[in-house]
């Protein structure tokens, strides 16, 4: 399926084989934008039952209100693991400073990847590694079943 601008500052893909959920920023993010954005990758993860996501924000700003990070951790990915089912794997490609001012804003020290109740994340600067690890994660789902 090809890349669908979803806004003039979010894209939006969805690959059946393997199964996998693009995000793509393109341009900085408003605090709106943002939830938005989320909020349209649910819907999408929803509609293709989709627990792989390979979300790049190298487009986007280096830091976000600490709200932003609390309403992601404490209220949309329960909703999104509650909507699939199951926790989703979420591979985040950033800049290095992005990661580097969210360790700076007390957020960090950021392991390369981390699993909670509500999602597996994993925090890259290279596509190739995210999804190298969405595969390990893919293989690790299956074996579980």
């Amino acid at each position: 399926m090809a890349a669908a601008p979803v806004a003039d500052y979010y894209e939006i893909r969805f690959e059946a084989r393997p199964l996998l959920l693009r995000g793509r920023v393109l341009r900085p993010l408003s605090v709106a934008e943002f939830t938005e954005a989320c909020e349209l990758l649910l819907a999408q993860a929803r509609r293709h039952h989709c627990p792989y996501w390979l979300l790049d924000g190298r487009a986007d700003e280096p830091v976000r209100p600490a709200g932003v990070y609390g309403w992601l951790n404490d209220e949309f990915l329960p909703r999104l693991r509650a909507a699939l089912g199951q926790a989703p794997c979420l591979a985040f490609v950033a800049e290095p400073h992005f990661w580097q001012n969210l360790e700076a804003h007390s957020y960090g020290p950021l392991a390369p990847a981390q699993s909670s109740p509500s999602a597996h994340i994993g925090w890259f600067t290279d596509e190739a590694a995210a999804m190298d690890w969405l595969a390990t994660q893919r293989r690790a789902t299956a074996a579980a079943r």
